[in-house]
């Protein structure tokens, strides 16, 4: 049973935007596919989180995460949920994922927390829950936005398993009985596409963002492999997929006039003596980017050093002087990370890093150089990640100091969003100045803005030009006035910084305070034990009804041991026992008894002496055990150990000065220009269309989807022949519900057939299928059957049956079987037939009577799904009598072989262009492959070329033969017996399953 209910971006009304959440269960497994959250300032500008809440709540239930890209619309609510919300299961993604959304998250965090102020974490409930009866009364709802901190974040992604591409993973603990197997989907690095199995529902496909092309750093959706599709033979035929659909009315521009666009505007307007603004994520898209931008500086610095001096340059003596900028707080760490990930990138990547290229660089003098393309120009170890033109800046201000504002530049800043950080600082510095020009790759979240400046841009194209209509738009340009609301973490000064330091110290005095008084009681105690020992021992004699203790003047000489440093003990009070503070109460004639205040109690259990009876010294062990240890060291251990010191000194973050968060709104005169380039690397219209047509899956759900675009994907599906018409659109909180539940039954090969299975197993989609024919037998105190040959299951003599133990009645059938684990053993089983009822779905299988052994009858099978009838006129049985199967169990006998599967012509044709030598082959129809190079000749005739040598060119060139699908699962092959006629019907066989008789 699969059952999948989407807490986000559903297919009813959702935007691409929005975060991305899947809840699957499968089984009994409960399945969270990705956890994304939105903008930090979007979702604080909200006023329902729903998706929060339930998130929250199923935190703690579930069995399984899986995050399948980096952005933060997939993962950024995880670090948040794993630290406060109680979601303690396992977590699966791929290494760059891990990485890569580490440094995302990180980014986010930072970049918020240093501009607002983030409130403690939520509490369950206020005060007053406790008292009264309800559970939810009193719960303070979630308000967001969800910003965890950086050791929380660093935590969440230690706590991640890291998955490689292709890998079956076997699940562990209640997850035993699912298969894992990630696949590239493309898009970022480290996209996955889940492929979950399950032994009782089927195979779950998982492909959400996903990008058939090659980039410049990545490869296409499980690109390149085998298969007759270009796909892993793996993610073919799933029994449920699940696959976005807000892109299908979308048509992308060629991705080198994308590319060609962006270039060219960056190119005329640092020559025009402005800057570039350029929005973007802190990782995943970061790097096409990057490689994009830092390759068009290469090759601008060296056609100008190509070229010959003029007199007059621009901007100094340098030809290509304008600056490539990276503000980010993680921009060198993204790097770093990227260089460690080469392994799982592809397109110029690939062919530019490794190891290749330092064994070029580190050639002798004297050899000549291989040039290896690309990586041999960009000389360097990491190829097209050396990045040797990319400076990183952690803030606004070190980049604004070093390179002023006036300069051209291109800057690429984060968020894309532009919703804090550094983007949207840059963009109230830059906005202002006419010239410049903000350069926008992605749409963005709705109620940022960015997203506001791109509808400015959209509103100044036409309409063939707008965004998804294949063409690039042209650059608008800003007017009119924006207020921007920026928010600051400012230093405190004047009264407001007195106020809070008189405020710091009156804190560190109550600490102080209140550790010295921990102290002193501490001193105070371990006194107390001292004189209670010493007294204990120098006097046994006592009153009667108690020990009378004399009260301590202030000026005794045990009295300063209670007080301490110039603390005089008169002016002490005590809250605990303590000698020399109580009260006498009258106790008749007798005399005066002690009360002391006796709370609280602390029972010492400390021992001061050995076993021996010899004083324990602890401090002189310690002391003993450092002096030898310094003995040991070397010098070379002393300076390590002090440098070690000197780098954490170093690395100590030193403490913030007092500061307050100000909001602060800004009145913007635009002046800037706006322009809009699609560079999120995702797949188009056409391409998700195609994708699920080439997948075939058996059943399909969209998902991430407008009502529009899901309106407009399932009409082009439902006409595709040959598709599934099993198609979902679930809105948000709905729940769809695939196949029924089955009642599963567990059986075992007995020797005799495993033992002849070895070389008839045949693949089958990822299984493996034989076919066999038997008997079932129960062996003695055993509830799983055994499936033996028909010849190890022999029928009892009626002899051997105790008359006294069962009384046999007219019209009662009794089945007697031998069933054994060995070689013949067996035990003795007695049992009336009974018919199959409905209610147990077929499941109950009773052994029929074997005929005599003398028969020689070839091998057959039973129908075991049909009931045994009972009829009334028939005798009870009589000593050497054997029982006849009714003539309701009408026994078939077994084909000789069965083909499993689904033959696809198109399939076929690929198959046989790919044979040496070919062989040509035409579609003639709707199911009817033509195959053989008499086809050429045949089209020759049709174009009207009737004449003899026509005739004799078929005859020389060979037959044809014609594979035909009719009716349901049919395969019929038409032609002349020969060469061409064998290879077709091998690649027929080939591509079904062969399961042969037993």
């Amino acid at each position: 049973m699969i059952t999948l209910t989407p807490l986000s971006s559903s297919a009813a009304s959702s935007s691409s935007t929005e975060p991305v959440c899947y809840l699957l269960q499968l089984d009994e497994a409960r399945i969270l596919l990705d956890m994304g959250q939105r903008d930090f300032r979007s979702s604080a500008a909200q006023t329902s989180w729903h998706y929060e809440e339930k998130v929250k709540e199923l935190a703690p239930t579930l069995s399984l995460v899986l995050l399948s890209h980096s952005p933060t619309n997939y993962l950024s609510l995880y670090p948040y949920a794993r630290a406060r919300w109680g979601l303690t299961c396992p977590v699966y993604a791929t290494q760059p994922t891990v990485e890569m959304g580490r440094v995302v998250c990180l980014s986010e965090v930072e970049s918020w927390r240093s501009e607002c102020a983030v409130n403690g974490p939520e509490e369950g409930a206020v005060e007053g829950e406790a008292k009264g009866s309800n559970k939810n009364k009193g719960k303070r709802p979630l308000r967001g936005p969800f910003v965890p901190t950086a050791e929380e974040v660093h935590e969440a992604f230690d706590w991640i398993k890291a998955i490689r591409y292709n890998q079956p993973l076997h699940l562990g603990g209640d997850l035993s009985h699912l298969l894992l197997t990630p696949f590239p989907s493309g898009h970022t690095l480290g996209g996955t596409l889940f492929k979950i199995r399950s032994p009782t529902s089927g195979t779950v496909l998982y492909a959400v963002g996903i990008n058939h092309t090659s980039e410049r750093h990545l490869d296409g959706m499980v690109g390149g492999q085998n298969g007759p599709t270009g796909y892993a033979e793996g993610v073919l035929r799933p029994d449920l997929l699940i696959v976005e659909g807000g892109r299908s009315e979308v048509v992308n521009p060629k991705r080198r006039e994308r590319e060609t666009a962006l270039l060219d505007l960056v190119t005329s307007t640092l020559h025009s003596g402005h800057s570039v603004l350029l929005p973007c994520d802190p990782s995943p898209r970061l790097l096409e980017l990057l490689i994009l931008l830092d390759q068009h500086w290469t090759f601008k610095l060296t056609s100008a050093q190509k070229k010959p001096r003029q007199t007059q340059q621009p901007q100094g003596s340098d030809a290509w002087p304008y600056p490539l900028c990276l503000v980010s707080r993680t921009g060198q760490d993204m790097v770093a990370f990227a260089r460690s990930l080469i392994e799982w990138m592809g397109g110029v990547v690939k062919e530019t890093g490794g190891e290749g290229v330092v064994g070029d660089l580190s050639a002798t003098k004297g050899k000549k150089r291989k040039g290896r393309g690309a990586a041999a120009a960009l000389a360097s170890e990491y190829g097209a990640l050396d990045f040797r033109h990319v400076q990183c800046f952690a803030t606004p201000g070190d980049l604004l100091q070093t390179y002023p504002s006036m300069r051209p530049k291109l800057v690429l800043a984060i968020p894309p969003t532009m919703s804090h950080g550094p983007s949207r600082f840059l963009f109230t510095a830059m906005a202002n100045t006419e010239g410049n020009v903000v350069l926008l790759t992605s749409r963005s979240e709705a109620g940022t803005l960015a997203r506001e400046l791109y509808e400015r841009w959209e509103k100044n194209q036409e309409d063939a030009a707008k965004w998804g209509h294949g063409r690039i738009g042209k650059i608008a340009f800003l007017d009119g006035q924006l207020e921007v609301q920026m928010d600051s973490k400012v230093p405190l000064s004047g009264a407001e910084l007195e106020e809070r330091l008189d405020a710091e110290r009156l804190q560190k005095e109550r600490e102080a305070a209140h550790q010295a008084a921990v102290d002193r009681s501490r001193r105070m105690l371990e006194a107390d034990d001292l004189d209670s020992d010493s007294d204990s021992e120098g006097s046994e004699a006592g009153d009667a009804d108690g020990i009378v203790i004399q009260r301590r003047g202030a000026d005794t000489a045990n009295a300063n041991a209670y007080a301490g440093e110039n603390e005089d003990v008169r002016t002490m009070s005590f809250d605990i026992y303590v000698k020399g503070q109580q009260m006498r109460v009258g106790r008749g004639a007798a005399g005066e008894m002690a009360r002391f205040r006796m709370f609280p109690f602390l029972e010492r259990k400390g021992r001061k002496v050995d076993a021996y009876g010899e004083g324990l010294d602890i401090g002189q062990w310690v002391r003993k055990g450092r002096e030898i240890e310094e003995e040991g060291e070397t010098e070379e251990v002393r300076e390590a150990k002090k440098r070690k010191e000197e780098e954490e000194e170093k690395q100590k973050v030193p403490p913030e000065p007092p500061s307050k968060y100000v909001t602060e709104p800004i009145a913007l005169e635009l002046r800037a220009s706006i322009f809009f380039v699609d560079m999120e690397g995702l797949h188009d219209g056409q391409s998700i269309k195609t994708i699920i047509s080439d997948l075939q899956p058996r059943k399909l759900i969209v998902v991430r989807s407008t009502s529009d675009s899901t309106s407009s994907l399932v009409k082009s599906l439902v006409s595709t022949a040959g598709l599934t018409k099993d198609i979902f659109t679930p809105s948000t909180d709905e729940k769809i519900k695939i196949g029924e539940h089955v009642q599963s039954y567990s059986i075992t090969l007995g020797d005799s057939i495993s033992a002849g299975l070895a070389k008839k197993w045949s693949k089958f989609e990822g299984y493996e299928v034989a076919m066999i024919d038997g008997k079932i037998a129960f062996a003695p105190g055993s509830t799983v059957p055994v499936l033996e040959t028909s010849d190890r299951v022999k029928p009892l003599p009626v002899e051997a049956i105790d008359s006294d133990s069962n009384e046999k009645k007219p019209g009662e059938v009794v089945e007697m079987t031998t069933t054994g684990a060995g070689a013949g053993a067996g035990a003795v089983t007695e049992e009336p037939a009974a018919q199959t009822s409905a209610e147990d779905g077929g499941g109950q299988v009773k052994s029929e009577p074997e005929e005599p052994l003398a028969a020689t009858q070839p091998t057959e099978v039973e129908d075991v799904n049909s009931a045994i009838q009972s009829e009334p006129e028939r005798q009870p049985l009589k000593p050497a009598e054997t029982v006849a199967p009714s003539s309701s169990a009408m026994k078939t006998t077994l084909p000789t072989s069965l083909f499993i599967g689904t033959l696809r012509l198109t399939s076929l044709k690929s198959r046989l262009s790919n044979l040496t030598p070919s062989i040509p082959s035409e579609f003639a129809g709707e199911g009817i492959l033509l195959c053989g190079p008499g086809i050429l000749a045949l089209t020759e005739q049709n174009q009207g070329d009737d004449n003899d040598d026509t005739k004799k060119k078929s005859k020389s060139k060979g037959g044809v033969v014609a594979v035909k699908k009719v009716g349901e699962g049919g395969v019929v092959l038409e032609g002349t017996v020969g060469r061409v006629w064998d290879i077709v019907r091998r690649e027929v066989q080939g591509a079904l399953a062969r399961v042969d008789a037993a």
